[in-house]
């Protein structure tokens, strides 16, 4: 029968629970940013008999043991992995080695690194006791694999959370911009912003902001003053697909020659993607125009969907190289 006095002292116990916690920080580990409560239990054990205190590790972690009772009390802490060998070295706890604080006795060491599994911590005092037994670890502070992202429309980008355990679910402020699956791939859908956010099973939040821009290759147009005297240049400044697959590839022909250009010869542009793989090669043996010297000519040229190596590559990230020869005729 529980008498006023044992009511009392557990109930001491429970609201000792932030001091047991206190303990924790101050005597046994410093200044640890977060914790995780493993196991928070509290009960009555009978002298020279062992209780047991069950917890489960779901990852490699570092691990603090926490022990409150009303008296001082000589006691023995064991713990063990789930095939009943002595993971840790038994720990006694003597009378003296009691902290007092706020009417309680208590006592906290540190576990160590311990691997992901099933324990049992077993406790054996020598007198009849009340008892409270608080296991807690290093919290895990999650992360994503980038907090910003641009993607391509139509193309997508795998997103990863590191230090975690569990499920994490995902979602999108604007799935309409950016989608993401279960796994954390997100599908650039069309050009414009949306947060992507991961929550971990513990509760922890972590966003990546996505920017998806448009499937076209840029480059800024370039005049005849960034090429040299006696040179010509030949530009491509925007690639993009037409509504047929064809690669479409605006082009800027710059002349620094000291000639009036009349034809380019053996004309070769070739794309590649960022990985380095061919997209597709135009090619012309005579491309004619008329360009005077320190003048430039646009002019548009189209690579056939049915000669693309990639039908759908990523063009925003994609390369040029150019070649071949121009004709000219001297001034009289």
């Amino acid at each position: 029968m529980k008498t006023k006095r044992n009511t009392k002292v557990f109930s001491m116990l429970l609201a000792f629970l932030i001091c047991v916690c206190s303990v924790f920080t101050n005597a046994s580990v410093g200044k640890a940013a977060e914790y995780q409560s493993i196991l928070k239990n509290s009960g009555v054990a009978m002298a020279n008999q062992e209780v047991n205190n069950d917890f489960t590790l779901d990852i490699n972690k570092n691990v603090y043991f926490g022990f409150a009772v009303p008296a001082p009390v000589n006691c023995e802490v064991s713990v063990y992995n789930s095939a009943g060998q002595l993971y840790k070295s038994t720990v006694p706890i003597s009378e003296s080695d009691w902290e007092f604080s706020e009417g309680l006795y208590i006592f906290a060491f540190p576990g160590g690194n311990m691997p992901a599994g099933d324990y049992s911590i077993k406790l054996t005092f020598d007198e009849d006791t009340q008892y409270m037994v608080m296991i807690k670890a290093d919290k895990q502070i999650a992360t994503i694999s980038t907090k910003s992202a641009t993607v391509t429309a139509g193309f997508t980008k795998r997103l990863k959370v590191n230090n975690t355990s569990g499920k994490v679910t995902w979602s999108s402020s604007k799935k309409s911009v950016a989608a993401v699956s279960s796994n954390g791939v997100v599908t650039a859908k069309k050009p414009g912003k949306a947060t992507i956010t991961a929550k971990t099973k513990d509760g922890q939040k972590l966003t990546c902001k996505v920017t998806v821009k448009e499937n076209i290759f840029k480059e800024t147009k370039l005049s005849t003053s960034n090429v040299y005297y006696g040179q010509c240049g030949l530009q491509v400044y925007n690639a993009s697909y037409a509504s047929n697959g064809d690669l479409v590839l605006k082009c800027k022909f710059l002349n620094n020659s000291g000639h009036w250009v009349n034809a380019l010869k053996n004309t070769q542009i070739t794309f590649k993607t960022d990985a380095g793989k061919t997209i597709g090669t135009y090619s012309a043996s005579t491309i004619n125009m008329s360009v005077a010297h320190t003048s430039s000519k646009n002019f548009t040229v189209k690579i056939k969907k049915s000669k693309l190596k990639i039908k759908k590559a990523d063009l925003r990230n994609a390369s040029y190289k150019t070649s071949g020869k121009y004709q000219y005729k001297i001034y009289y």
